[in-house]
């Protein structure tokens, strides 16, 4: 897919977001206006569009797709924890990832696929991710609290095996995409991390 098609199917995302939200509808301005710049930038602008909805849905604000080795979109998906009803293992790898393989079942080897998501993966993701064969996993912004990429060497040794001769690593995009991927996500971070809590003392 080409730049130009990638931003048309963005647009087409950004129009699903309310303008009531006034940090989202900033954000949505903000995605419609910015210009291509890096390699990855298409693929991360896309993603940070799909944790915008995420947010504007009631959702932690992350994005993630799955390309084929000709660059082309696969599967496509945001955070979907709280909305449509709680799940708990429902974040946007995993949304991606079960999308893609409920719909192609026949695909075993995934060598020529490539992840990218808007923030760094949680360890339950980054395991996922592993077993699932896709060969390269890229993210825009670092998560600090709950990222395990930028931690690997601290995971069992079947997982660092298994890691072998596969790419994780942040994206080739601009500062100023990762920037706007960390803001997104801490749009409603703690309202959502009270919301859990409140679940435990229930």
């Amino acid at each position: 897919m080409s730049n130009e098609q990638i931003r048309a199917l963005g647009l087409q995302e950004l129009e699903k977001i309310s303008q009531t939200n006034k940090n989202a509808a900033e954000w949505k301005t903000w995605l419609t206006d910015y210009q291509f710049l890096y390699r990855d930038d298409s693929f991360i602008g896309f993603t940070n569009i799909l944790a915008l909805k995420a947010v504007d849905d009631g959702n932690f604000g992350v994005g993630c797709i799955l390309i084929d080795g000709h660059g082309n979109i696969v599967a496509q998906g945001n955070n979907e924890v709280f909305i449509p009803y709680f799940r708990s293992d429902r974040h946007a790898e995993m949304v991606v990832m079960d999308k893609f393989e409920n719909t192609h079942p026949d695909i075993h080897e995934k060598e020529g696929y490539t992840l990218y998501t808007s923030l760094e993966s949680c360890p339950m993701c980054l395991v996922r991710l592993i077993t699932s064969d896709v060969n390269k996993v890229f993210y825009a912004a670092p998560d600090s609290w709950g990222g395990m990429v930028s931690r690997m060497a601290e995971m069992p040794s079947l997982w660092i095996e298994l890691c072998e001769g596969k790419v994780f690593s942040q994206a080739d995009c601009s500062q100023e995409l990762i920037n706007a991927a960390n803001d997104i996500f801490l749009l409603n971070l703690i309202e959502l991390l009270e919301k859990i809590k409140n679940r435990k003392n229930n």
